[in-house]
């Protein structure tokens, strides 16, 4: 059926969520890799000094834990079944793991798989028979994260928030090109070619899913197409997570309600302002990479963006920020004019008790020893008392409540 086809590799991507604390604990099982810092965009020859630079604000994998089917292996149980199919055409085999943990609050599950010949000699539908098992993949895959990335007490569980597929197909050498670009499109029907000029051996198609149709698994389109829909998938999964932060914050935000404690204003301008800075360093991040992705690694980058809407997503989320922040700067405004009236208050308070003590100690330093005139003196001092707390406490009422004066 699949003419020119040789094997067939179908990497299933799992972005997932991560508290802001996740690492891999203890020490590192046998046949895992663990590197920190890896850089899975395909960035301008730059020196290091600069990439590292760059890379300090980019979205990028700040741990990789990497190998093959041993990677699904935890606390020396078995594999589960689920994460190693079997359909008619024959047993996946697992040819490399890998989950890697970034620097925006999430983390991806990348199994490549070999499909075996029956798949690829057969009369069916690919695609079809391949999207089910990967998309019951999806719990297996969040309880190998939680024990692979176990959460801190009152962190946020690992859990998995989609499953997706990149195709790596190979062909014979001399498949000619044409040829290559209708295998992609039967592969990905719904996409657009993404092939960047200059790269002879290797078709790049994109759509709901990506394929890559090359002569070599290892050549440099193949890994292009399969890390850079790495490295979206994880940018998705981070701004719909921060965009569900930010719903979940301006629900708790009621401008016009009263009653609430300085204390709990300030908590909240505190998160609020903390969600604010970390959101918008990733959209800063985000926006600073396709300035320095290569040429081969701008045209993927473009066609990802396109196909999957992404800039609508982050139209979504700047919407939301830009919300979050106007709110934030009414909440310090309510802040500031508490303490304003905290500090009127005091203000006043002490005002009117210096009143109260020139008044007294004048009519003490006038009065005579008579009785009489101490009892008056006494009596004056009581009155004005009265006076200074009846004048405190109406200016306190009007100053607490200025739209009653004008009622």
């Amino acid at each position: 059926m699949l003419e020119d086809v040789t094997s067939v590799r179908v990497l299933a991507y799992f972005p997932c969520q991560l508290s802001a604390s996740a690492g891999a604990e203890g020490a590192v099982p046998a046949g895992w890799r663990v590197t920190d810092g890896l850089d899975d965009l395909a960035l301008q020859p730059y020196g290091q000094r600069l990439l590292d630079e760059l890379l300090g604000s980019m979205p990028r994998p700040i741990q990789e834990i990497s190998g093959g089917a041993e990677v699904l292996r935890t606390a020396g149980e078995e594999i589960d079944p689920a994460l190693v199919p079997s359909t008619e055409s024959g047993a996946w085999q697992v040819v490399s793991a890998r989950i890697s943990l970034w620097n925006v609050d999430c983390g991806l599950l990348c199994v490549t798989y070999q499909l075996p010949d029956g798949i690829v000699g057969g009369t069916g539908d690919v695609v079809a028979e391949v999207a089910p098992p990967v998309q019951r993949m999806v719990p297996a895959a969040t309880r190998l994260l939680r024990a692979v990335l176990p959460a801190p007490d009152g962190a946020d569980e690992v859990f998995v928030l989609w499953a997706n597929t990149t195709f790596a197909v190979r062909v014979d050498p001399d498949c000619d090109p044409a040829r290559r670009r209708a295998i992609a499109e039967r592969f990905t029907p719904d996409g657009v070619d993404c092939t960047p000029d200059g790269i002879p051996d290797g078709v790049l198609r994109v759509g709901s899913h990506t394929t890559a149709v090359v002569g070599d698994f290892g050549s440099r389109p193949a890994l292009l197409l399969a890390r850079l829909t790495g490295v979206h998938h994880v940018c998705w999964a981070a701004a719909l997570r921060y965009d569900a932060v930010l719903s979940a914050e301006l629900s708790q935000i009621d401008p016009g309600r009263g009653g609430v404690s300085m204390t709990a204003l300030e908590d909240q301008a505190k998160r609020i302002l903390g969600g604010y800075h970390r959101i918008r360093l990733f959209r800063l991040g985000y926006s600073s990479v396709e300035a320095h992705l290569d040429a081969a690694g701008g045209t993927v980058w473009n066609a990802l963006e396109q196909q999957w809407k992404f800039r609508l997503v982050l139209s979504t989320l700047d919407e939301r920020l830009d919300f979050v922040r106007t709110l934030h700067q009414q909440l310090v405004g309510r802040l500031q004019d508490r303490r304003s009236r905290l500090l009127n208050e005091l203000v006043l308070a002490f005002t009117f008790l210096n009143i109260f003590a020139i008044v007294l100690a004048a009519l003490t330093f006038v009065a005579l020893p008579s009785l009489d005139v101490g009892l008056l003196a006494s009596a004056i001092g009581i009155v004005m008392l009265l006076a200074n707390l009846t004048a405190y406490l109406a200016f306190r009422r009007q100053m607490n409540n200025p739209g009653r004066a004008g009622a």
